[in-house]
């Protein structure tokens, strides 16, 4: 347990963002020389996002306080995320168990365990099976009859880790996932009248997967319902959406979709083209409006639950998913970006770092990097991911996370016989990750 203390009378504020906006209920007077036990503090600008152990008035536990006013202890971000592909950590609790005591010894102080992927839950979910009418994922044996997530939080919380739970799928799921097959009705379609789109930014390939879609009052509600859900049944520290929360550029040819945006913008025909002005503007809000009600959804159930998001860069998230995530941080609808900025040269990861909207953003909320640390026959190497480290420390950002658990602690190849095979990392060195 971490002490915060007071050293000139300050206001605790539920948003670090347009403060003449923030009423009474959002802030609490505080007086100099008081102490508060905290769990977390982290950088954001010259104020730091708080999470306290007691309730501060209407405040409630997770809020600001500037720097200024205050001594405390400023950890930096130190993240990374669980996956159930090409990994086994989530595969039983004794793994899980050895895997987050080994993230401890290592500094880490924040988990991202993956929980939705490919139209199943990794966790039992009411929700999940009324809607789809199943919840635990049915192509792996390793998550029937158990609760991971349970697993999780009781082996982190000793251990002080956050567990944030990651919906990694976020919209999208796979063609033959009884999500999609059940429910046609719901996915999004492109101009040709297909599910399945031609990535514009990829050299029009096919997609693999489909797209539930945003405008759809019935999605709208599942994905609430499916996030407030967790929140209400598991005592996490936050949600984490990413890069597949979004509103693929191509799509939105669906006949429910075109009627809506029709009748809402009161013109007779849809563009043809999926890149103009008004049809983009039109479709991400409604990318943001589904947010917004996941916000509040979840805000509901536990005010001190941190919305998180993980995107890719501005440009490419707005222009082709349509999630102005810089928008969400004004808004106060994101309260931690952990930017996925999976780049293999040191001209292009600054670039992106310093770019206006991240510095921006992270004047107001924690904004940390998200650093690959290899994929499945793309090993990276180690010097190149603490060269990462130290570059976004030298840009005062809050911190980073790595994507992911197996590939940081081993490189992971297909060999000749297409055989997977793991070679593990010289420990020494990963020992020594955070200097």
């Amino acid at each position: 347990m971490s002490l915060l203390t007071v050293i000139n009378s300050t206001v605790f504020i539920k948003s670090n963002q347009d403060l003449s906006k923030l009423t009474n209920k959002d802030k609490f007077r505080i007086n100099a020389g008081e102490k508060l036990n905290i769990k977390y503090a982290f950088k954001a600008g010259d104020s730091c996002l708080v999470k306290l152990e007691q309730e501060l008035g209407t405040v409630g536990k997770l809020g600001y306080f500037s720097r200024k006013d205050i001594d405390v202890e400023i950890a930096e971000v130190r993240g990374i995320w669980l996956t159930n592909v090409d990994s086994d950590i989530l595969h039983s609790r004794a793994q899980i168990e050895v895997g987050l005591q080994r993230l401890k010894s290592l500094g880490f102080n924040t988990i991202y365990p993956v929980v939705w992927q490919r139209g199943f839950t990794l966790y039992p979910s009411k929700v999940a099976q009324d809607f789809i009418g199943f919840s635990v994922i049915k192509t792996s044996s390793f998550f029937q009859d158990r609760d991971m997530l349970s697993e999780v939080i009781e082996i982190a919380k000793p251990l002080k880790l956050r567990v944030i739970p990651w919906f990694e799928y976020g919209l999208m799921t796979l063609p033959n996932s009884p999500l999609a097959q059940n429910h046609l009705d719901l996915l999004t379609l492109d101009i040709r009248q297909n599910p399945i789109r031609l990535k514009s930014h990829d050299s029009n390939k096919r997609d693999i997967q489909v797209w539930l879609n945003p405008c759809q009052p019935k999605v709208k509600q599942f994905m609430v319902d499916l996030i407030a859900e967790i929140v209400e049944n598991y005592e996490i520290d936050g949600i984490q959406l990413d890069d597949h929360f979004g509103f693929p550029v191509e799509m939105g040819y669906d006949l429910f979709t075109q009627n809506l945006y029709k009748t809402e913008q009161s013109i007779k025909d849809v563009p043809a083209n999926h890149q103009d002005p008004k049809w983009v503007s039109w479709a991400t809000i409604k990318t943001t409006e589904l947010l917004e009600k996941i916000f509040h959804a979840v805000k509901s159930k536990r005010s001190d639950c941190l919305v998180s998001i993980s995107p890719n860069p501005l440009n490419f998230a707005k222009k082709y998913y349509l999630a102005d995530w810089e928008s969400w941080v004004k808004q106060g609808l994101a309260e931690e970006i952990v930017l996925q900025v999976y780049r293999d040269n040191l001209p292009r990861f600054l670039g992106e770092i310093s770019k206006l909207e991240v510095i921006k953003s992270k004047n107001h909320i924690p904004v940390s990097i998200g650093i690959l640390t290899g994929l499945k026959n793309k090993p990276v190497a180690l010097d190149w991911i603490k060269q990462q480290i130290h570059e976004t420390r030298a840009a005062k950002l809050a911190g980073v996370s790595f994507f992911f658990y197996e590939s940081l602690f081993n490189e992971i190849v297909l060999n000749p016989s297409n055989i997977l095979q793991i070679t593990p990392r010289n420990l020494a060195q990963i020992e020594n990750l955070f200097g």
